[in-house]
């Protein structure tokens, strides 16, 4: 039987009483869906997983994206881990060894400690993740969590109808651009891998009913407005959600394993001395449809 100790009364819990390198029982299965639906990032110590028990433990919550590699700006490079539903979040290149400082794949990452959410930037965005830490730093590196529901609730009632209906764009490149990558020459090809999405900017979660800011570094733009205030809106919002009081600060150990849901949190990483090895790796689960329909 699991055993939660929140961290608050409805955001982040530690869980004990569970050994992932076995098979979970069903009522053991259910109990770890209620907990994410209700604390939305869960953290489980000392589960040494291999690759093959990280798959599996994350195929308990829906069918698995697959990786490409780091982005499409390397989507033929070589990979490091051997199964295509895990994402290589590490500084660590094909071979094991600490990535060159101008590898593309160590710029990518620099991304990461932009605040987001997973995979907004496809049309069917991501669920759950499931970041499992094998070798970390001994300084820095941490990962912060906020709580968009939270968020959601705090915001005054004449705010909260004027973002219900809204739509946003999400665009893989805007981001990047965001950490000095010259997106005015990625090619075609790559834009059409990736083009920009619609989602909604305000989502309900299908399990629990509440609603919850739906915001990433990721938004370029906001449907039917114009680009400053656009952008003077998403600001204004992104610093609103990420205000102390509504965000965790996670520092890892090895063999962490944390899941979090990225329909009602977003996360970002913190920077570490990249002297250091950091080993980890994401299995991240598609959500059941698209926000937006057309």
């Amino acid at each position: 039987m699991i055993e939660l100790t929140p961290v608050s009364p409805d955001f982040v819990a530690e869980v004990a009483g569970l050994d992932l390198n076995t098979p979970l029982t069903p009522d053991d299965a259910r109990a770890l869906r209620a907990a994410m639906d209700q604390y939305a990032v869960l953290v489980i110590p000392d589960q040494p997983l291999t690759e093959e028990r990280q798959v599996a433990v994350a195929q308990l919550f829906g069918p698995l994206e697959i990786s490409v590699g780091a982005s499409v700006y390397n989507a033929h490079r070589p990979r490091r881990l051997n199964h295509a539903e895990l994402s290589d979040i590490s500084n660590l290149d094909e071979s094991g060894g600490i990535l060159d400082a101008g590898d593309i794949r160590r710029l990518i990452n620099l991304s990461n400690q932009l605040w987001h959410t997973d995979s907004s930037f496809k049309r069917t965005p991501a669920s759950i993740s499931m970041l499992s830490a094998q070798e970390i730093p001994p300084v820095g590196g941490a990962t912060e969590f906020a709580d968009m529901r939270a968020a959601w609730d705090a915001l005054d009632s004449a705010m909260q109808a004027r973002l219900a209906p809204l739509v946003a764009i999400h665009d893989y490149f805007h981001s990047r651009g965001l950490t000095g990558f010259d997106t005015a020459g990625i090619p075609a090809a790559w834009r059409e891998m990736q083009p920009p999405v619609p989602q909604v900017l305000v989502r309900t979660h299908a399990a629990t009913g509440r609603r919850s800011l739906y915001l990433a570094s990721h938004i370029s733009a906001i449907r039917d407005m114009a680009d400053d205030e656009s952008r003077a809106l998403v600001d204004q919002l992104m610093a609103f959600a990420t205000q102390p009081r509504f965000v965790y600060r996670h520092r890892w150990r090895v063999n962490d394993l944390v899941l979090w849901d990225n329909r009602c949190t977003m996360h970002r990483g913190a920077g570490f001395d990249e002297k250091y090895r950091r080993s980890m790796r994401r299995a991240t689960v598609q959500d059941a449809g698209p926000t937006v329909v057309a």
